[in-house]
């Protein structure tokens, strides 16, 4: 890792032309930060977009949300639903930028995401500029992947592409389609015509005699009558006074207390994090025969991770006991241990070693 100024460059995000994002960490504070190396122009302070917290010679220092990640880590495995919420995001956010005169093309690697909140990297730098309908195309057809194809903004897109419709189409409702006027003229014509039809055949019908007709005879209401019988259908058998009954009593109560105390011993004893159900993590090396041994620095709430410990020794497979955002450390031996956030339940992590 490099250091420049106060801040470490763990790793690269992207490079473009003169522009290179790192993906960094404040000595001082430990806090992850994303650092802008050769940027030209002014960034945005615009809603969903990052905040510049330092300013260097050649560089820009930017927030990292805690617990956010970069959109390319769900490449070829987002679900088309969860998909479909941060390309609507996405599109709100650009439609904004476009109402102030700014075109920006988002990149996977340089849109942020935690739950369903999205944060975007740098709107109004020039080495981000470009067409914004495109690029939202290819983002969303690379996170996609082989889901490509049952993904529902898929041809809202392809128009939007072509520039048949705009960013808005993304998240407002279809319009509802209006009757055709000669559809409507011809329902109104068979309502008109139906009554004259119906009484020119009642009158051509010849009156033909027939025997008189009877006027039937009216029938009583149907009643259901339910109603409890005086006497009972058996006979009443009064309780005799039994010298068992405080023994019975006695031991109804006894049986009471021992459900209330195997109730406290099960409630006491019992796992935390409620259902039994857990989150598992593949963990990769990159080349696969290093080996890197993975600590627990911070876990969520009721994950019962002592801090310091180790987690497992990669490559492998660990299971997480509730979802959230996990701070760990790798350590490589020979090289210094990075920190690193991950966000529970997610794409494999893969670890490389250069």
């Amino acid at each position: 890792m490099e250091l420049l100024g106060s801040y470490w460059l763990r790793r690269a995000l992207a490079r473009l032309a003169s522009l290179t994002v790192y993906e960094g960490q404040d000595t001082r504070t430990g806090m992850p930060v994303m650092v802008l190396v050769g940027a030209k122009g002014e960034p945005v302070e615009a809603e969903g977009s990052l905040k510049v917290l330092d300013r260097l010679e050649d560089a820009l220092v930017l927030e990292w949300p805690l617990g956010a990640v970069p959109l390319s880590q769900y490449a070829g495995v987002a679900d088309p639903d969860r998909l479909a919420h941060w390309v609507r995001e996405i599109a709100k956010r650009l439609a904004a930028l476009e109402a102030q005169g700014i075109r920006y093309a988002p990149r996977a690697e340089l849109v942020l995401v935690k739950g369903r909140s999205v944060w975007l990297v740098g709107p109004g730098l020039e080495a981000l500029t470009g067409e914004a309908a495109s690029a939202l195309l290819e983002l969303a057809r690379l996170l996609a992947g082989p889901r490509w194809e049952e993904f529902p903004l898929r041809d809202v897109l392809a128009r939007l592409a072509r520039g048949e419709v705009g960013l808005e189409a993304l998240w407002a409702p279809p319009p509802e389609e209006a009757p055709a006027p000669e559809a409507a003229k011809e329902k109104e014509a068979e309502a008109r015509r139906l009554p004259v039809e119906v009484e020119a055949a009642e009158a051509s019908a010849p009156a033909l005699p027939g025997p008189p007709r009877e006027e039937p005879t009216p029938s009583r209401p149907r009643v259901i009558r339910i109603e409890e019988p005086e006497d009972p259908p058996f006979p009443v058998v009064e309780p005799r006074p039994s010298r068992g009954g405080r023994r019975a009593v006695g031991l109804v109560l006894f049986l009471l207390l021992l459900l209330g105390v195997a109730g406290a011993y099960m409630g006491l004893f019992r796992p935390q994090g409620g259902a039994a159900r857990d989150y598992p993590m593949e963990f990769r090396t990159d080349p696969p025969t290093e080996k890197a041994l993975v600590y627990v620095l911070e876990a969520p709430e009721g994950a019962g991770l002592e801090p310091g410990s180790l987690l497992l020794e990669a490559p492998g497979r660990v299971r997480f006991p509730v979802p959230g955002v996990y701070r760990l450390r790798i350590q490589v031996p020979g090289r210094e241990p990075v920190d690193y956030l991950l966000e529970v339940p997610g794409p494999p992590l893969t670890i490389k070693v250069r």
